[in-house]
């Protein structure tokens, strides 16, 4: 990676423009041409730098409930249960500790699911010593911001400015699920990223533009 690499995966991380061309926006703001940008962009995701580019939900406005798991496996079988846990759709991120309780991971489940029952279901699997259930009370965490050019790191503060949401009941009707599962995928490096995903749901790109600035200000996205 250059310097301008760098720089533009500061900017990805934290902001994303929500209209119909970000990448040329985005090109606008560093002084490059639209393919230069995408160009450098589709590098980034090849190798493997950037996972992917896409909208992240807030699980709590959607209903969800969540929680850290703390498990106490059998050395041996820890690789297996890591692989079973990992198979379930609201398993986030999976680690490791040098601790009696040496896998952690965070659980998701969706509105009318119960976070024991779900945890129930792992253990009838071989290896499992005993369970810890640490369901999210209060959060803390607002987000994170991996500084990439060395000169800044000096500058990075705790935390950034919030951004005003308009605080509003949500209610995610079948049709909402729709377009918060078509924006939860990885979003193409093309021209207008969000036209083919206007075009599966069946509305027009204003109309999913319309739709994500309203999740983004009401704090759902």
């Amino acid at each position: 990676m250059d310097n301008l690499d760098k720089e533009i995966l500061n900017e990805i991380q934290w902001t994303f423009p929500l209209i119909s061309k970000p990448y040329s926006e985005m090109a606008k703001k560093f002084g490059l041409s639209d393919q230069d940008m995408m160009q450098r962009l589709s590098a980034l995701k090849k190798a493997g730098i950037i996972r992917q580019i896409s909208a992240i939900f807030d699980t709590r406005k959607l209903g969800y409930k969540s929680a850290l798991v703390a498990m106490a496996i059998e050395p041996e079988k820890l690789d297996y249960i890591a692989n079973q846990v990992n198979r379930h759709p609201g398993v986030s991120h999976n680690y490791e500790r040098n601790h009696e309780y040496n896998l952690w991971f965070t659980l998701a489940v969706p509105p009318g699911s119960d976070l024991k029952t779900e945890i129930d279901k792992f253990s009838k699997l071989p290896g499992i010593k005993k369970t810890r259930l640490l369901p999210t009370i209060k959060l803390f965490k607002i987000g994170v911001k991996l500084e990439m050019v060395d000169e800044k790191k000096s500058d990075v503060k705790p935390s950034e400015e919030k951004k005003k949401i308009t605080e509003t009941k949500f209610i995610a009707t079948e049709e909402e699920k729709n377009y918060i599962r078509e924006l939860q995928k990885d979003l193409e490096i093309v021209e207008r990223p969000f036209l083919k995903s206007a075009q599966k749901l069946g509305i027009t790109e204003e109309q999913l533009l319309e739709k994500v600035k309203q999740y983004e200000e009401i704090g759902v996205m």
